[in-house]
């Protein structure tokens, strides 16, 4: 089904709105490749055509439409001269489609309603646009970009303390990503792009994990009785996720902080350390269960053959990545 020749259009229709955006000249052709963005991943939320995903779809939908509304309207005000007007707008429309606190109830309802491999593309892939506007406009909006990064830190790294959907636990772990994120994207592009890929790296075989043996809840790790190679695998993803040394997760939020600390934006720092360690916290929940629970045969390796040639690459990559990065 992921092969068929609409689906594979619509992933290159994703694409081109990416390109579209990062060679884009003018505000007007940015938001048109918002919009190409947002019609090319609507039928990839409708690959299983349930319920949950018709509702999903349309949440995205006039989700991203209020926001689109408010993006067109920042753009009038700038033809306008009304420069505040539309700097507020824009950065009300671009934090919706990121789903950045406080704008990010829609990113909860919509991620319970799709499958993994879509998930993660929501939660990757459709960040890059308006990252990258975000990005050329940072310097214009002063003290609100910086209650927007704080927020997400928080509400990300809190909120997650509660959750028991493993769904909304990889959701809430993105906004606070998307914390970091916007605190690298404000000091240098290319710290975003690192920070971005590392991300995907380090979700990628998380999500594919939770996607191979149908994980969409924390009390299910009961009753999967893991052995304890399958424990190690998805501790140690999660703990490279998490951002914790020696993994490769650890980079981009050691950068990261060592920047932050050196502009003497010590109040930045605190939250971001502190952020990371109650992130750190619900990723330990999720993998706790499995490791009291778990088998005890150190030698099976079925898994290594269920998550295939391409997830268990991302998945070493991840755990091994950092000390690749520090001795290449």
């Amino acid at each position: 089904m992921w092969f068929s020749p609409s689906l594979i259009l619509m992933l290159i229709s994703i694409m081109s709105s990416v390109f579209l955006i990062l060679s884009s000249p003018s505000l007007f052709i940015s938001w048109l490749g918002l919009e190409l963005n947002t019609l090319a991943f609507l039928p990839l939320m409708l690959v299983k055509k349930t319920s949950m995903s018709s509702e999903g779809s349309v949440k995205y939908f006039l989700t991203q439409t209020l926001a689109s509304i408010l993006i067109i309207i920042s753009i009038v005000m700038f033809f306008l001269d009304l420069n505040n007007v539309g700097n507020s707008l824009l950065l009300v429309g671009l934090s919706i489609k990121l789903g950045a606190a406080p704008f990010h109830s829609w990113i909860l309802s919509v991620a319970e309603t799709l499958n993994w491999p879509v998930l993660f593309i929501l939660l990757t892939v459709q960040k890059i646009n308006p990252l990258f506007m975000l990005w050329n406009f940072s310097s214009y909006w002063g003290n609100v970009f910086d209650v927007i990064i704080i927020m997400s830190l928080v509400v990300g790294s809190l909120m997650g303390l509660v959750q028991t959907s493993t769904r909304l636990l990889m959701t809430f772990s993105s906004i606070s990503h998307m914390g970091w994120l916007l605190i690298s994207v404000s000091f240098d592009l290319w710290m975003g792009v690192l920070y971005f890929f590392i991300y995907m790296v380090v979700l990628f075989p998380v999500i594919m994990i939770f996607n191979i043996f149908n994980i969409s809840y924390i009390n299910e790790f009961f009753l999967m009785n893991f052995s304890l190679s399958k424990q190690i695998l998805l501790f140690l993803s999660i703990l490279s996720l998490g951002g914790l040394p020696p993994f490769l997760g650890f980079l981009p939020k050691w950068l990261i902080l060592q920047v932050v600390v050196s502009m003497g934006w010590y109040f930045f720092s605190l939250v971001m350390i502190l952020a990371s360690l109650f992130t750190l916290f619900f990723y330990l929940r999720m993998t706790f269960t499995a490791f009291i629970l778990g088998g005890s045969s150190l030698f099976e390796t079925k898994i290594f053959y269920s998550l295939g040639n391409l997830n268990l690459f991302m998945l070493l990559l991840s755990i091994l990545g950092l000390p690749l990065f520090l001795f290449v």
